[in-house]
């Protein structure tokens, strides 16, 4: 959820909340004022009939005004009837629906009989009074929610405007450019001070960055020529003739561990390489002419082991790195070929959304969900260095692509899955 979208649902959770709190406030007090206005206007009429009551000689001259809702009953000496105000309901003759009233009763006596008055007041007319006002309120209400809702957003808009353009810097940032990091000076406090913590944090990142560059480099280009110089020592001991057998064997198997460190020393090259992003140039190539210009260069191994290869013919275009496309492919054909049965099979098939190598070959002793990890190996007496499938996974990665690996049916599947803006279109 973004932020503005926050500020504006918390501002109008608890605007609504006050609201509701308010409008029940409210009734309770306006219909307090109305039955208060309510009492006085029947304490008026009370005085009034105590007059009227007064100068009555016996019951039969004893007012009574049922249209008015006044009722006066005769009750016994004994009696002491409750006085004073409350709500009742009276029964409409004419329709048979109940009217809430409010009623002021009290005692009179008229030439020693004792009398009820009851004095009645509609509440219709105040409840329809009170149902207007509690509407135009409500609708004044939300109208002020509303623009003040409006008026938030566009205030925290401009607050946070500043706050956007250090996102939009962070995000458009590149280590590889060389260039400085400066954000903005934003008229907040606060933002001012995340803008320099931000660019003292870069600076140190950048820093690290270069200098970690530098070494894997520096350290790169330092151990090939020293490995090289033993390999190339020990290519001469093994074409000497004052060998024995066994100093052979041992040189040997120095000469396979030389090769194997050299490899590994360039692999971890590229893969730094990769992670770092130095492969940024992008542009439209064809997977089917990289995947049969790789199987030609792997034409002499497949033939050794009798694989069948099924390629696809129609041109496949996606947009990448050519140098990024080329170590891909490379590196799934490789290890399609390794890990395949001597006659086995590799099926390269094609659609709208991804790339899929499927080879023939024995389930893997491992964890599956591990394939891709660095230095992961099938089997022990596996003789790469480990590093193929996590170099495909770190190509997938830039590249905003995504590797899977399954097993079904005997047949090792890695599919690369392309996203819509570098999916395959035909010219």
């Amino acid at each position: 959820m973004k932020l503005l979208t926050k500020i504006s649902l918390n501002f109008l959770s608890i605007s609504l909340f006050i609201f509701l709190v308010g409008l029940i406030a409210f009734y309770f007090l306006l219909r307090q004022q109305v039955n208060q206005n309510i009492n006085v206007e029947l304490q008026k009429r009370q005085t009034s009939i105590l007059n009227e009551l007064k100068s009555a000689h016996s019951a039969a001259t004893t007012p009574t005004d049922f249209e008015k809702k006044v009722e006066i009953t005769p009750i016994p000496a004994n009696q002491t009837p409750v006085e004073g105000y409350s709500d009742t309901l009276i029964v409409n003759n004419e329709t048979g629906a109940y009217t809430a009233y409010r009623q002021l009763q009290f005692v009179s006596e008229i030439g020693g009989q004792k009398y009820l008055v009851r004095i009645f007041k509609s509440h219709a007319e105040t409840d329809n009074l009170m149902v207007r006002i509690i509407l135009s309120m409500t609708l004044l209400v939300v109208a002020l929610i509303v623009g003040l809702l409006v008026l938030n957003r566009h205030i925290s808009q401009k607050t946070l405007k500043s706050f956007y353009d250090t996102i939009n810097k962070i995000k458009k940032y590149d280590l590889n450019t060389h260039e400085d990091f400066q954000l903005k000076e934003s008229d907040i406090k606060e933002f001012n001070e995340l803008n320099k913590v931000l660019t003292s944090m870069t600076e140190r990142i950048k820093e690290d960055y270069y200098n970690l560059k530098e070494y894997t480099e520096n350290a790169s280009h330092e151990l090939q020529t020293p490995i090289a110089v033993i390999i190339s020592k020990m290519e001469l001991l093994l074409q000497s003739d004052c060998m024995q057998e066994k100093e052979l064997k041992t040189i040997s198997d120095a000469y396979e561990a030389s090769n194997k460190l050299s490899r590994l020393t360039n692999t971890l090259l590229l893969l730094s390489k990769i992670g770092n992003r130095q492969f940024p140039e992008v542009k439209k190539i064809d997977l089917t002419q990289i995947i049969n210009t790789q199987l030609s260069f792997l034409e002499d191994v497949i033939e050794s082991k009798k694989i069948s290869v099924e390629s696809p013919d129609k041109a496949y275009f996606v947009e990448m790195n050519p140098y990024l496309a080329d170590i891909l492919i490379s590196n799934l054909l490789k290890n399609a070929i390794r890990h395949n049965y001597k006659n086995g099979s590799i099926s390269i098939t094609t659609n709208e959304k991804q790339l899929t190598i499927a080879n023939s070959g024995e389930k893997i002793e491992g964890n599956a969900d591990d394939i891709f990890k660095r230095f992961y190996k099938s089997s022990s007496s596996d003789s790469s260095v480990g590093l193929g499938l996590a170099i495909v996974q770190k190509i997938c990665e830039v590249s905003g692509f995504k590797a899977l690996y399954s097993y079904e049916n005997n047949l090792h599947n890695f599919s690369i899955i392309f996203t819509p803006e570098a999916k395959n279109f035909e010219d």
